[in-house]
C-alpha cells in the first residue's frame, strides 16, 4: 500500500465508525418502534432458524456417511433405515430454510416500511422538500428514498445473517472435521484464507465501481424523468437536442462504468470459480488415502468429510461468496 492509500485508509477509518454507530442506531430504533415487538421477536426466529438449520445440517453428513458406509458393508437393513433418515432430514431442512427465508423477506420489508415512512414524514414536513431541491442538498432523493433505503435494509439484513450464519456454521462443523482428521481442518483454514485475500486483492475496485453504478443509473433515469415532466416546455423551447445529447451522455457514462464493473467481476470469476469447483475435491485428497490404505476410516467418512468441508470453508469464505 502506499503513502496516498495509506492516508486514504485513515481518513476514511472514522468514517466508516461513524456509518456502523448509525446503523446501529437505527436498528435499535427500529427494533423499538413497534409495541407488538415484532422486530425483536422476527430477529430471535431467524437466530434460531439459523440454529436448527446448522444442526440439521451436521445431522445431514452424519446420516449420509451411515447410508455411504451401508452401501459399502451391503446392509440392506442400514441401507433403508439411514435411507429414510436422510429424506427425513432433508424435509426437515427445506421447512426451516423456507421459513427461515420468508421470515428474513418479512422483516427486511418491516424495516424498510419503517425507514421509508420517516424519511417521507421528514422529506414533506416543514417544506423540507423545497429547500432540498432549492439547495441541491441531495441529489435524486427520490431515488434515495424509493431505492437506496431497500438496498440498506435488505442487504444490510442479509449480510449481518450470513456472518452469524457463518459463526454458527464455523462452530457446528469444527468438531464434525477434527474427528475426521486435524490435518482436514487445517487444510480448510489455510485454503478459505488465501482464498479471502485474493479475492480482496482481485475484486476490491467492484465496491467503488458497484456505487459509481447505481449513481450513474439515478441520474440518468432522473434526467428521463425531467424530460417526461416538462415536455411541453421542452417542445415549446426547443431544448430536444440538448437534452438528448445530456441523456446519450449519461447512457454512455453507466453503460462504461458497468463495462468495467463486468470486466472486474469476468477476472474475478476466474479464480471463484475454480475455488469453488476445488472444495469438492479437497476432501477426497486429504481423506481417501486413509481408505486406501486400510486405516480406520469408513467409505461414508469420505463423503461426510466432503460434506463438512464444504459447508465450513464457506462459512470461511464470507468475502468470496460475496
Amino acid at each position: 500500500m502506499d503513502i496516498k492509500k495509506a492516508t486514504e485508509a485513515l481518513v476514511d477509518a472514522p468514517k466508516r465508525t461513524a456509518a456502523l454507530r448509525r446503523l446501529f442506531r437505527m436498528f435499535r430504533e427500529f427494533s423499538r418502534s413497534s409495541a407488538s415487538g415484532r422486530p425483536i421477536l422476527m430477529s430471535l426466529g431467524l437466530v434460531t432458524f439459523l440454529i436448527l438449520i446448522n444442526g440439521l445440517n451436521v445431522l445431514n453428513s452424519y446420516a449420509g456417511r451411515d447410508f455411504m458406509t451401508a452401501i459399502e458393508n451391503k446392509n440392506g437393513p442400514g441401507f433403508v433405515h439411514f435411507g429414510w433418515l436422510w429424506v427425513g432430514v432433508f424435509a426437515l431442512s427445506t421447512v426451516a430454510a423456507v421459513f427461515y427465508k420468508f421470515t428474513e423477506e418479512r422483516l427486511g420489508l418491516l424495516w424498510r416500511h419503517w425507514l421509508t415512512e420517516r424519511a417521507v414524514i421528514g422529506y414533506m414536513d416543514d417544506r423540507v422538500y423545497l429547500r432540498v431541491e432549492a439547495g441541491e442538498l441531495v441529489e435524486n432523493p427520490d431515488q434515495r428514498m424509493a431505492e437506496d433505503i431497500k438496498t440498506l435494509t435488505v442487504n444490510t439484513l442479509s449480510f449481518v445473517l450470513m456472518l452469524l450464519n457463518s459463526a454458527f456454521t464455523i462452530l457446528a462443523f469444527v468438531g464434525v472435521i477434527l474427528s475426521i482428521s486435524p490435518k482436514l481442518l487445517s487444510v480448510a483454514v489455510v485454503y478459505a484464507s488465501v482464498g479471502s485475500l485474493l479475492t480482496v486483492l482481485l475484486g476490491r475496485s467492484l465496491i467503488g465501481l458497484n456505487s459509481q453504478q447505481l449513481d450513474k443509473e439515478a441520474r440518468f433515469r432522473s434526467e428521463l424523468i425531467h424530460v417526461r415532466e416538462h415536455a411541453d416546455l421542452v417542445a415549446v423551447l426547443n431544448r430536444e437536442g440538448r437534452l438528448k445529447t445530456r441523456l446519450l451522455r449519461d447512457l454512455d457514462a453507466l453503460v462504461n462504468n458497468m463495462k468495467r464493473v463486468i470486466t472486474v467481476n469476468r477476472n474475478l470469476g476466474f479464480f471463484t470459480t475454480g475455488y469453488n469447483y476445488l472444495i469438492q475435491i479437497i476432501p477426497a485428497l486429504v481423506v481417501a488415502p486413509f481408505f486406501i490404505r486400510g486405516e480406520e476410516a469408513q467409505f461414508g467418512v469420505i463423503m461426510q468429510s466432503a460434506i463438512a468441508f464444504t459447508h465450513l470453508v464457506n462459512a470461511l469464505s464470507v468475502i468470496i461468496m460475496q
